[in-house]
């Protein structure tokens, strides 16, 4: 079986992680600005922030090439690719739970609000966003697998679920030999440019269609993977070299957002910084190793999924108890945005501390001992009455 602790932690890749949270939350959290200050009037930087997401993805794929070396020619057993498989749901799934239970309770809450100050009518099923049909989908984590126009429940979530759609064409790979795992990898390789050929043909954003969400974070996932199969290029890069190209891959991928560029080149910018960061080396590796921006990044998951959450509660409270809209003021906008930062990241801190981590712990133990136990029992049955016989 593999042991991920066997692998050294790529830091400026989990920095960039943290990195990419923020900026989600930025992207989230700038409709609370006040007209005069709206920054999508200046640039396309935040407008663009999706991207970030795609930027998750990518990174993702390396990473999960990393630690399991998908380059090895030998194929995994059934039971090791299980094995990947639980920490796999154990990483993401715990806390997608709990965010939707505390989506499905918030707005339980609002009904029940609601009804005794005999307001207008609000319950916790809509015709849009939450609906039967879509919790179900959302308990099985397969609600951006095409049946959906757009996000339902907890927001974030849909990109969970087009991560686990990722782990499981990873764990096919994994079962397979090298030279079939070559011809998988290519055939995903051609799905990735007719995505993103696709999109330049059509003009329209990469989360423009909402229903091919499990083929764009697979396309970024693919990516992820080839340039991890790549990556002995920047072993032979010195210090200096690196650093002027990622300098340079940061100056563009900053410009490209800002400028509303296609999302194909600043893809492959985030692409490039991602296979140049990955040896810890050069200037924007020393500036990512900072214990902040490091803790940031070890937090990202709490933070990326509660922020939308937070975000919605937060403007209700708010309106309900000043009267006042967040961006009734330049000022008040600001504060309102500063304070929702400062509250999310204690929020992260506390779930990472006392949910994320238990409940996958829990989970990896729970599900491997069943496994083990499954293995455990299966043997006796066959060992004991050959024994009896003899």
């Amino acid at each position: 079986m593999i042991h991920i602790s066997k692998r050294k932690e790529i830091r400026s890749h989990t920095s960039l992680r943290g990195w990419a949270a923020l900026m989600v939350v930025f992207v989230h959290f700038r409709s609370f600005f006040h007209s005069s200050i709206d920054p999508d009037e200046i640039t396309f930087f935040l407008y663009k922030g999706y991207l970030w997401v795609d930027f998750f993805f990518i990174l993702s794929g390396f990473v999960m090439a990393y630690v399991y070396d998908i380059e090895h020619p030998r194929r995994y057993s059934m039971r090791d690719t299980l094995h990947y498989l639980i920490a796999r749901i154990a990483r993401i799934y715990p806390l997608h739970f709990i965010t939707l239970l505390a989506t499905m309770f918030f707005f339980t809450l609002m009904a029940l609000i609601n009804w005794g100050l005999g307001e207008e009518a609000c319950c916790l099923f809509d015709d849009s966003l939450r609906t039967a049909e879509s919790l179900a989908a959302n308990l099985l984590l397969i609600h951006s697998w095409g049946m959906f126009d757009w996000v339902t429940w907890n927001l974030p979530s849909w990109s969970l679920s087009a991560e686990l759609f990722c782990y499981l064409i990873f764990a096919v790979l994994l079962t397979i030999n090298g030279e079939n795992r070559k011809l998988a990898l290519v055939a995903l390789s051609c799905t990735t440019a007719l995505f993103y050929c696709l999109c330049i043909a059509t003009g329209s954003d990469v989360d423009e269609n909402f229903r091919l969400s499990a083929v764009r974070a697979l396309s970024a996932f693919t990516i992820g993977m080839m340039l991890f199969l790549g990556r002995e290029v920047v072993s032979t890069l010195s210090d200096t070299s690196l650093t002027c190209i990622q300098v340079a891959a940061c100056i563009a991928l900053f410009l490209a957002l800002h400028f509303g560029l296609t999302d194909i080149i600043s893809i492959g910018l985030m692409a490039l910084i991602v296979l140049v960061t990955w040896e810890d080396r050069g200037y924007l590796c020393q500036c990512l190793d900072t214990r902040y921006l490091h803790t940031i990044g070890v937090l990202s998951f709490s933070i990326y999924m509660w922020h939308y959450l937070i975000k919605f509660i937060a403007k209700q409270d708010w309106e309900s108890l000043t009267g006042l809209p967040v961006q009734s003021s330049a000022l008040g906008s600001i504060l309102f945005v500063a304070g929702m930062i400062g509250l999310i990241v204690p929020i992260a801190i506390w779930s990472y501390r006392h949910l994320e981590m238990p409940t996958r712990k829990w989970i990896n133990v729970r599900l491997t001992g069943l496994l083990e136990g499954k293995q455990t029992l299966g043997w006796q049955w066959i060992w004991v009455p050959s024994d009896r016989k003899r």
